[in-house]
This record gives C-alpha cells, sequence and structure tokens, in this order.
C-alpha cells in the first residue's frame, strides 16, 4: 500500500476514529485502526464490537492496500506534524508502516489486515433524517441520566422514540428520568434502545455545523450517517421502563429559580457533602426563598437564593450529584422546580417549555 494524505485532513479523520477505540479490550487487533487505501479514497474504521466507526477522507493512491495499525501510535505522531504538510505513507509485506514528512521518518509494526473483525456498515431499516443540532440537544439533555454500570443493562441505553412527528430520548438510571423532545419530519412510529455510551460518541463526534444527519434503525442495529462518516451501533434487547406513569403532573410547591445562582450555591454547599460521602444536600423553600445547606462531620455550609415561589413551604433532601448533573449541561438561565412533597419526585423543566423534563427521586431526610 501506498498513498499520499493531507496532514490536517488525516488528524481530523484519525481523531474521530481514535474516539471508538477502547484501551481495554480483550482483543489486541481492537487497539488497532483498519486503513484502506484505494482509487484515491483512504478509509478508517474502528469498532469494539458494540459501536464501530468508518470515516473516509479523500488520498492519492498509488498502491491500494489495508492494514491495521496501532491508533494511538499512528494518531499522536500525525497531530505533531506540521498543519496542512503532505504526508507519504507506505507499508510492506512484513506489515511495517512507514511514514515520511518533511524531514521526518517514522516506522510502525502493524497488524495485516486480514486479523481484524469483519465489519458490516450496511444496516438496512427506517431511514429517518434529523438535524444535528436537534440531534446534539436530544443526546446532550438525556445520555447523562442513563445508568453506567450493567446492574440493569436496559438501563444503560436511551429508548428513541417517534410518534407523531415527534421525536423523544429519554434516559433513566432508577434514580433520575430525562425526556426531551424534538419536533422532526417523520411520522412513522419508532421504538429501539441506544447504548448511551454510543450516543456520547456520536455527540463528540458530530460538529457544531447545521447539518442533516440521517438514521437507518433496524431490528439490532442503528446507524448514523454523516460527512462521509458512518458510526453503527447494536440496539439493546429487552422492554424499556414505562416512563410515562412516574410522570405525576401538578405540584404542591413551585419553585421559578435562575440556573447559574442555584448551580454556584449547589457546588459550594455539596464541598462538604462530598467530604461525607452521602452528597446530600437539603432545601428549605420559604417566603420567597430557598436555602441550601449542607452537613458532616467537618462543618456546615449554606447558601440563600431570593426565588419566585407558589404553593407551600417545603424541606427536601437530594443528591447533589443528581441535580448538578443537570445544571452543568442546561442553556437556559431560568428553570422551574415542581416539588410534590418531601418524599415524593421533583420534576425540574425549563421555563416555558414542554420539551424537557427531568425528573429526580428525592432523599429521606429525618
Amino acid at each position: 500500500m501506498k498513498f499520499s494524505v493531507k496532514q490536517n485532513e488525516l488528524s481530523k479523520a484519525m481523531n474521530n476514529v481514535q474516539k471508538i477505540v477502547s484501551s481495554r479490550t480483550t482483543m489486541p487487533i481492537l487497539t488497532g485502526i483498519l486503513i484502506e487505501s484505494e482509487n484515491n479514497q483512504l478509509h478508517l474504521t474502528a469498532t469494539d464490537l458494540e459501536i464501530g466507526i468508518k470515516t473516509t477522507i479523500d488520498c492519492e493512491t498509488e498502491e491500494p492496500g489495508a492494514i491495521v495499525v496501532n491508533a494511538k501510535l499512528l494518531g499522536d505522531f500525525v497531530r505533531k506534524l506540521p498543519s496542512k504538510s503532505e504526508i507519504l505513507i507506505s507499508t510492506d509485506h512484513h506489515n511495517k508502516m512507514e511514514l515520511k514528512c518533511m524531514k521526518s521518518d517514522f516506522v510502525i509494526l502493524c497488524n495485516s489486515s486480514d486479523e481484524y473483525p469483519d465489519n458490516t456498515f450496511y444496516n438496512e431499516g427506517e431511514s429517518i433524517k434529523i438535524n444535528s443540532y436537534n440531534l446534539k440537544k436530544l443526546i446532550r439533555y438525556t445520555s447523562f441520566a442513563a445508568a453506567q454500570d450493567n446492574i440493569k443493562p436496559i438501563f444503560t441505553g436511551c429508548l428513541f422514540e417517534i410518534e407523531n412527528n415527534l421525536c423523544s430520548l429519554i434516559a433513566i438510571d432508577g434514580y433520575r428520568l430525562a425526556i426531551k423532545k424534538e419536533r422532526i419530519g417523520y411520522n412513522t412510529n419508532i421504538n429501539a434502545i441506544i447504548p448511551s455510551k454510543s450516543l456520547q460518541e456520536v455527540y463528540r463526534i458530530l460538529e457544531e455545523e447545521d447539518q442533516d444527519i440521517e438514521i437507518v434503525i433496524s431490528k439490532t442495529h442503528i446507524s448514523f450517517i454523516f460527512d462521509k462518516t458512518i458510526i453503527i451501533s447494536n440496539l439493546l434487547e429487552g422492554e424499556f421502563i414505562k416512563y410515562r406513569d412516574i410522570i405525576k403532573e401538578g405540584f404542591i410547591t413551585k419553585v421559578k429559580i435562575n440556573t447559574f445562582l442555584l448551580r454556584e450555591s449547589i457546588e459550594r454547599v455539596s464541598l462538604l457533602s462530598k467530604e461525607d460521602k452521602n452528597n446530600l444536600i437539603i432545601m428549605s423553600v420559604e417566603d420567597d426563598n430557598i436555602k441550601i445547606e449542607s452537613t458532616s462531620e467537618y462543618g456546615n455550609a449554606e447558601e440563600n437564593i431570593e426565588v419566585e415561589v407558589s404553593g407551600d413551604n417545603l424541606k427536601i433532601g437530594f443528591n447533589s450529584k443528581y441535580i448538578l448533573d443537570l445544571l452543568r449541561i442546561v442553556e437556559e438561565e431560568e428553570l422551574v422546580l415542581n416539588f410534590q412533597g418531601s418524599l415524593n419526585p421533583c420534576i425540574i423543566k425549563l421555563e416555558d417549555k414542554e420539551d424537557y423534563i427531568y425528573l429526580v427521586l428525592p432523599v429521606r431526610i429525618s
């Protein structure tokens, strides 16, 4: 194999593909990237057997071929080369890759492409288009609320649901629930459970530019197609929790509060609760004021914020992490907190919007 490619184009492609490569795999070949050059096209593929990515860039192919190269080594070397320089890459019959760029010469021992798992990026199923900005919002506002462990694998995924031209993404981990909705031009009903890890990789790779993303959903896989890139992921099997049954309308106490002030206050107060390893903070709502406090063996902390209150006075406890996880991702200046009593979930919404719900369970306090 022999080809030449621009440093900036290869570096960008490597950066995207490397995100999928796992350093903790039982298959050493998966720490590498499959590189294929043919017809002046360079294909880069990475997979961890649950999610895969394939991206294509232009190159000048002198001799077609394929090889598997260590992702970190190649990525680090390419990034440190002069921007927009020309890189000449060649391989020999002993699976050695040589990179030449200006006065730099780098040789990497590689693996045969025959050892790389067969990957198919063909996925036949329902095809929908969604704006990249809307897709990123769906992922940003929900995926953090999915479970991180495998005790209940279904909770490590997000429910992707389409009904009546409304696309919803739902995540739950047993302690909180996040629902984000975006209107799209597609009216066929769809239900699929996508690993949150896969969604977070899509989010990281998607650029800020406004573009349409094609999503293809089959019974077992989901594909995201954009910018000469395909990301394909397994879907999770099983039945998602009936999340609608968890959400109760109405409130006993309603608080309208500034997002920034709430985040800053909880971050300061929770410094003590973290030291005590229980993350417990207590909120007391009374007379257009919310008091946030924590106590541990190291001392106590208290913050007060002026708010708009409707309804009864209230005292309730929370795990500060579950509140801060939300506050660190929302972009809106104002939030509405609907409390349904000190032992019932709190429902947090964005002001004047019905497209987002974040429900968090309280912690019982003595």
